[in-house]
């Protein structure tokens, strides 16, 4: 039996290897959180319409000025009313890359792939499908360091309803939420951050604009006194839910609050502030959790780390792991002059390691439809140095069949990004995340645009 437990596995593995193992212990805080069932209400009528490694204070007001943050104890509405999506039909249809959308001037695939423009979300920065398959997509009017543009301070959504691999004129699913950052379907119900808390608005399939107004829906958790707005959402194969924490550069090791760089579990039997599951980061500002069971992290290092080996990290999460910051550079590598730092020794390993300053943000794995070698393979969104932009675009690496961990360094997959026209900002990537469909999609929080990748042999699903 390989007793090598890998986060959110079963607790019956954890125990049969607890004798043997010597890796941190697999993530069994909690129970299994389903999501309670959401009051749908009155339809209310609002349907209108890298690392940051810049100065060390968003620019924009830290905390939202609508009622969001008020737990509210609705009577539970029934799940049932909302109707099943869906199902993806067989990718038997039209070959995506034959439809007739005009290339992407001065953006480059590798030979077998083509990129076409999907639609446009000023500052789009978190991407989540819905169940149906419509594109929701976070856009905050709050600043950033790392140099966004305001956005809408809302939530929109892109549906693709005549099929023609152009998102339709974007709807306006929420407004008045200035540091809108992550989202997660789950359930009936569609959670998402700001700058102090978590929430959670009534969702069925098909929505395209909230049916429940802001001041009455639930606080999943509280995350009053975070450093940084930009959480993000992920779900484990069992239900439970994570948010992440960040914080800017510090020097005092160890640090003084541990929450401020973590990750935690909220949720259905957790504290309303959350439990930490990870600690010792700077800033893990993009979370994902897989369908093989393992929860991942894109951990931005230290800023000032350039001459003492920093790098950023990919981070597969364990219950109890921590990372060190500021004391430690990496696994057995103190930072010079940090007393307290000790040998770092216990410092949990990352499992791939970037350049620092380039900037990892969103990631995901693709199909195994995707051809050799890039199927299954692990794509991740940089977003380049601040200011310049240097080596923004999307990367790529082959991948271990059984652990999906990447096998080599990330090498570039979208070039054609990073550049920065005299008086604009543009071309940075934020968010990517692939569609049931087979797409690659991603998001360029500078211009707004929103582009999807295929094969050329991918098919759409039949209609």
């Amino acid at each position: 039996m390989n007793c090598r437990p890998l986060a959110f596995t079963l607790a019956v593995v954890a125990s049969a290897c607890s004798a043997t193992s010597s890796q941190p212990p697999v993530y069994d805080g909690g129970v299994v959180d389903t999501g309670a069932p959401t009051d749908r209400g009155v339809v209310s009528t609002d349907t209108g319409v890298r690392v940051d490694t810049g100065a060390p204070v968003d620019t924009g007001a830290p905390v939202d000025t609508g009622v969001t943050d008020v737990p509210v104890a609705d009577v539970p509405g029934d799940a049932s009313a909302c109707a099943a999506p869906t199902p993806l039909g067989d990718l038997t249809g039209p070959v995506w890359c034959d439809l007739p959308l005009a290339a992407v001037p001065g953006v480059t695939v590798p030979d077998g792939f083509c990129i076409r423009r999907y639609g446009n979300v000023p500052a789009a920065r978190v991407l989540a499908f819905a169940p149906n398959d419509d594109l929701f997509v976070s856009s905050p009017s709050t600043g950033t360091p790392g140099g966004a543009p305001p956005g809408m301070g809302a939530i929109m959504v892109l549906a693709d309803d005549n099929h023609d691999g152009l998102g339709d004129v974007p709807r306006n699913f929420m407004v008045g939420v200035e540091s809108i950052h992550g989202l997660l379907f789950r359930r009936n119900e569609l959670l998402y951050t700001q700058q102090d808390a978590v929430m959670s608005a009534p969702y069925c399939s098909g929505d395209r604009a909230v049916t429940l107004g802001r001041d009455r829906h639930a606080r999943v958790a509280n995350l009053i006194g975070s450093v940084r707005w930009t959480h993000t959402l992920a779900q484990g194969t069992d239900g439970r839910l994570l948010v992440s924490m960040g914080q800017y550069d510090i020097s005092q090791c160890p640090a003084p609050e541990a929450r401020a760089g973590s990750v935690l579990q909220i949720g259905a039997g957790m504290p309303e502030a959350g439990v930490t599951v990870v600690d010792g980061f700077r800033n893990p500002m993009y979370i994902r959790c897989k369908e093989w069971g393992a929860c991942y992290a894109a951990e931005l290092s230290g800023d000032g780390w350039d001459s003492i080996g920093g790098r950023e990290k990919l981070i597969e999460m364990r219950q109890g792991d921590r990372y060190g910051f500021p004391c430690c550079v990496d696994r057995a590598m103190p930072t010079p002059g940090q007393s307290a730092a000790g040998t770092c020794l216990d410092i949990a390993a990352s499992v791939q390691t970037y350049p620092l300053h380039d900037t990892p943000f969103g990631f995901d794995w693709a199909p195994a439809s995707w051809p050799a070698p890039y199927g299954n393979s692990f794509f991740v969104g940089l977003h380049g140095w601040v200011g310049s932009w240097t080596n923004a675009g999307v990367q790529w690496a082959p991948v271990e069949g059984t652990t999906h961990r990447p096998t080599r360094p990330t090498e570039f997959f979208v070039r054609g990004f990073g550049r920065r026209s005299a008086g604009g900002n543009d071309q940075r990537v934020s968010d990517l995340v692939f569609a049931r469909d087979g797409r690659m999609f991603f998001a360029d929080d500078q211009s707004g645009d929103i582009y999807w990748v295929a094969p050329r042999t991918l098919r759409m699903p039949a209609r």
